[in-house]
């Protein structure tokens, strides 16, 4: 009796030692992994803050290019308006002497006639010439200024990667380069869609 009351307390006593064993590990693993997240939080942290202040450097060079691109236009509105006053003088000069013309003779009035006929044409054309350069010109200068920023962030997000890289992280590597092409991905779709809209 006495045997088997004392092997029972010490098989009562290995047990609460297992169970202590275990609660002491379980409690190292969590401070472990929280240590872990910590570490992790605190790597990726400066990463996200650069990638924000780069994001903003870039949307503001992307703004900056498209105010290029609407003062380009302004400018070649403007030419095109003085251009075509020009033509429109011009054209009321050119009807004041056909009218002139027509009270002294008809052939005269024939003559000028033809020649008023020419100048509207000539107008016209280079109208339409003007019209065609100002809108290829729109369209080059945002093209010109959606490739720099599509290059720009493609760029940055290499860097970004080259950078987390250096952390030996494979995680945050992982999160980063899968973070990189998702932004990469819808970048270049932008741009496309840019592109098809101005062709």
């Amino acid at each position: 009796m006495a045997t088997a009351t004392k092997a029972a307390k010490s098989g009562t006593a290995a047990t609460e030692a297992a169970v202590a064993q275990v609660t002491d590990t379980v409690a190292k693993a969590t401070a472990a992994a929280k240590d872990l997240v910590t570490r992790t939080t605190d790597a990726i942290a400066p990463v996200v803050k650069s990638a924000e202040a780069k994001t903003q450097e870039l949307t503001e060079a992307f703004a900056a290019e498209v105010k290029k691109a609407e003062a380009k236009g302004v400018e070649l509105t403007e030419t095109l308006t003085a251009e075509y006053k020009k033509a429109e003088a011009k054209s009321q000069e050119i009807a004041e002497a056909f009218t002139a013309e027509v009270k002294k003779a008809e052939v005269k009035s024939q003559e000028l006639a033809e020649a008023f006929a020419a100048e509207v044409k000539k107008a016209e054309v280079k109208t339409k010439e003007w019209s065609e350069a100002f809108a290829a010109e729109v369209k080059k200068a945002t093209a010109q200024s959606v490739d720099t920023y599509q290059k720009a962030v493609t760029r940055y997000l290499e860097l970004t990667v080259e950078f987390v890289d250096t952390l030996k992280n494979d995680a945050v590597s992982d999160l980063t380069r899968r973070n990189a092409k998702a932004v990469n991905e819808l970048v270049d779709a932008s741009v496309s869609q840019a592109h098809d809209l101005l062709k």
